[in-house]
């Protein structure tokens, strides 16, 4: 069971997005549309756009510390079936050895992430100048594995009849193994609350409907083990567990087969469970050659709605406040257990198939009563503090920066967005996007580099281009794409309705003091 479990949430890692990267490479852009209200809801006005209608668009991002991917081939050519007829077998199919995946040694805290980011239909509508709403439609699907010591993560991994294990014995504390998937519909307004020209201030809030797909986690908030010879097969071992104290959930599989996107399933009780969550956020512009975009229509000043006007902007945000209440008594199922010298065989889960039958056989181990159970749990969202900024090189030419910080406590159940501070230089046209981020990610203990690009409707992109070209023993994996349908926000019809005299040079001094308006 144990090496079954910790196997599908590494491979999860390899083959996942696991609470999403960010979409470096493309989020920051002034052409991201609805895409740009997952990094500040504060985005969906003044944008460059009348009108955006997101038709698909997709992120899968893993990351963890444990395994790192070690094949003579790329994720990229196993994904796309294009490895060299040398890994293949005599029937054409692509061979993979346990020693393509190398267990790191050292003895810190193992975890693992891995992340699915579905967004579907959505709409940004801009009203007039001041006002804009968008109606975003979005599944997210994730698993993670956090608190797993070095000891234990080398038994699950590797086996309890292994001859490599290093240690026969351990304590486990605060350990959390983790599924969840939810679909959600969020509805934003935005607002523009200061505009004195050359300083501008956006509001921005999105309200979230949350529906739970299905979810599993168990909890470990105390646990002893040794290895053991088996009694009735001495040339096996036993996991024995000599004191636990956990709890673990989950929604029966039905509870995906049930999943639709209807109103009774959204909005009622037909859902394995529901919830509400909240963004928040705010974006300052600094606009010194704010000139240089007005022009006046029927004796009335106004800016053009189709360019950006900011040398820097610098936005801040609160990301997935709130919660998914799983409490279907049709599908969710939650035991407490306090339990003392149980074993565990190789043999007892060899017959389980799929979530169901492992948690009915767990409870048959660990001898648990309906006096332990629980028909309803909680998750919580990945909350999020972003702080983003973008300056303007010259025409065309920006820096961006972001830093994400998790809020979410590590003994929390639910997904997890690891912290992570990006720098994302990029070339950016009304139809063409080149960013190329670079990130401190998996909580600032790894270093990636990224590429991604727009073209007219349709992007895509990574932020961790090292692990679709193989380099470094990777142990993550990012890729995203989007299609869309653009509408974009029109220039002044008069001709030169936008030309000015240029002013005098600023001084040093005035340059520096541009929060006073000259």
């Amino acid at each position: 069971m144990f090496k079954y479990i910790i196997t599908t949430t590494i491979l999860l890692s390899f083959l996942h997005k696991t609470t999403a990267q960010h979409w470096l490479g493309m989020a920051g852009s002034n052409y991201a549309g609805t895409n740009a209200l997952y990094q500040n809801p504060a985005n969906v006005v003044d944008s460059r756009y009348k009108v955006y209608v997101n038709l698909v668009s997709n992120d899968i991002f893993a990351t963890n510390n444990y395994l790192g991917w070690d094949a003579p081939y790329s994720y990229t050519s196993l994904l796309t079936n294009s490895v060299a007829p040398e890994y293949r077998n005599s029937q054409g199919v692509t061979v993979f050895r346990d020693t393509y995946l190398n267990a790191s040694s050292n003895s810190s805290s193992k975890s693992g992430y891995s992340l699915a980011d579905s967004r579907g239909p959505s709409v940004l509508y801009t009203i007039n100048d001041k006002r804009a709403v968008a109606l975003t439609t979005r599944v997210r699907t994730g698993a993670s594995a956090t608190g797993i010591s070095a000891s234990f993560a080398e038994l699950m991994y590797f086996g309890i009849n292994s001859p490599i294990i290093s240690t026969s014995s351990g304590d486990l504390s605060n350990a959390l193994l983790n599924i969840n998937s939810y679909a959600e519909v969020g509805v934003s307004y935005g607002q523009i609350i200061t505009n004195n020209e050359e300083e501008f201030i956006k509001l921005g809030i999105t309200a979230k409907r949350l529906a739970g797909i299905y979810s599993a986690y168990s909890y470990i908030n105390k646990a002893s083990y040794q290895l053991v010879p088996d009694p009735n097969d001495p040339t096996n071992q036993i996991l024995r567990v000599n004191n636990i104290v956990a709890e673990y959930g989950y929604t029966k599989e039905e509870s995906i087969k049930a999943s639709s996107p209807s109103f009774p399933w959204l909005l009622g009780g037909d859902a394995a469970g529901g919830g509400w969550g909240l963004d928040i956020g705010v974006v300052y512009e600094y606009r010194p050659n704010i000139n240089k975009f007005a022009y006046r229509e029927k004796g009335v000043r106004k800016f053009d709605a189709s360019k950006n006007k900011y040398l820097f902007k610098i936005g801040v945000s609160l990301h997935d406040i709130g919660y998914i209440n799983y409490n279907n008594t049709f599908y969710a199922n939650q035991w407490k257990v306090r339990a003392s010298n149980i074993d565990f065989s190789k043999n007892d889960f060899i017959n389980a198939k799929g979530f169901d039958n492992l948690f009915t056989q767990l409870n048959t181990q660990l001898g648990v009563t309906r006096a332990d159970f629980s028909d309803n749990f909680s998750t919580v969202l990945p909350s999020t503090l972003q702080i983003n900024a973008d300056y303007l090189i010259k025409p065309h030419i920006y820096v961006g920066a972001l830093l994400v910080q998790n809020l979410t406590s590590t003994n929390a159940l639910g997904l997890k967005s690891p912290s992570l501070l990006g720098v994302i230089p990029r070339y950016e046209t009304k139809w063409i996007d080149v960013a190329m981020p670079l990130v401190l990610f998996d909580n600032y203990s790894k270093v990636a580099f990224g590429l991604a690009g727009r073209l007219g409707p349709l992007f895509l992109g990574t932020d961790n281009l090292g692990s679709l070209l193989n380099i470094g023993k990777p142990k993550g994996f990012d890729f995203y794409f989007g299609l869309n349908i653009p509408i974009f926000r029109k220039p002044p019809e008069t001709p030169n309705a936008c030309w000015y005299e240029q002013p005098a040079k600023k001084t040093l001094k005035e340059k520096l003091m541009f929060w006073k308006r000259q």
